[in-house]
C-alpha cells in the first residue's frame, strides 16, 4: 500500500467516526427529548385515566342490549350497587352502572364482555323486578356476593352518586 492509498484510508475511517458520533449525538437528543416530554405534569396520572371503550347496542344480542337499557332505565338504583370485577381499579367504575354506561351517556363496551358485570346486573334487576326497592338491592347483591374494594365508598350518604374513584 501506497502512501496516497494510506492517507485515503486514514481519511476514510475519520469520516467514519465523524458520522458515528454525530449519529450517537442525535440519538441521545431523540432520547433527551422524549424523556422530557413524557415527563409533564399530566404524564403522572395517564394511568389514571383510562380510556372508554363504547358500543353499538346493534352489535349486540338482543338480551345483553336488552340489559344494558335495562341499566340505563334504572340508573338511580344502578348508581348504588358496587361492581364485583375489578372495574374500580381499571376502569375507574364507581358502581354498576358505569359497566353499562359511561359518564357521557354512551354505551360502555365493558359488560357486553363481562360475566360478572352481566350476572349481577341479572340480579338486581330479578331483585329489583320482584319488589325490592334500591337499599334492598344493594344489601342483598353486597350479601351475596361478599364486600368490595367499592362497597366502603358506597355508603348510603352517597349512594345517589357511588363510589368515588
Amino acid at each position: 500500500m501506497n502512501d496516497v492509498e494510506r492517507r485515503s484510508d486514514r481519511a476514510g475511517n475519520g469520516w467514519n467516526v465523524a458520522v458515528g458520533v454525530v449519529l450517537i449525538l442525535l440519538v441521545g437528543l431523540g432520547v433527551v427529548i422524549l424523556i422530557r416530554g413524557a415527563s409533564t405534569a399530566d404524564s403522572s396520572r395517564a394511568l389514571e385515566a383510562p380510556t372508554v371503550v363504547t358500543v353499538s347496542l346493534a352489535a349486540l344480542p338482543a338480551e345483553m342490549s336488552a340489559m344494558y337499557h335495562y341499566a340505563a332505565d334504572h340508573a338511580e338504583h344502578f348508581t348504588t350497587i358496587p361492581c364485583y370485577c375489578g372495574c374500580d381499579r381499571s376502569l375507574g367504575h364507581r358502581n354498576l352502572k358505569d359497566c353499562f354506561v359511561t359518564p357521557a351517556g354512551e354505551w360502555d363496551a365493558h359488560a357486553s364482555g363481562c360475566g360478572v358485570c352481566t350476572v349481577e346486573a341479572a340480579t338486581a334487576k330479578e331483585l329489583l323486578e320482584s319488589g325490592a326497592d334500591a337499599a334492598a338491592v344493594r344489601r342483598q347483591i353486597i350479601d351475596r356476593y361478599g364486600p368490595s374494594p367499592t362497597t366502603s365508598s358506597l355508603s348510603p350518604a352517597t349512594s345517589g352518586q357511588g363510589a368515588q374513584p
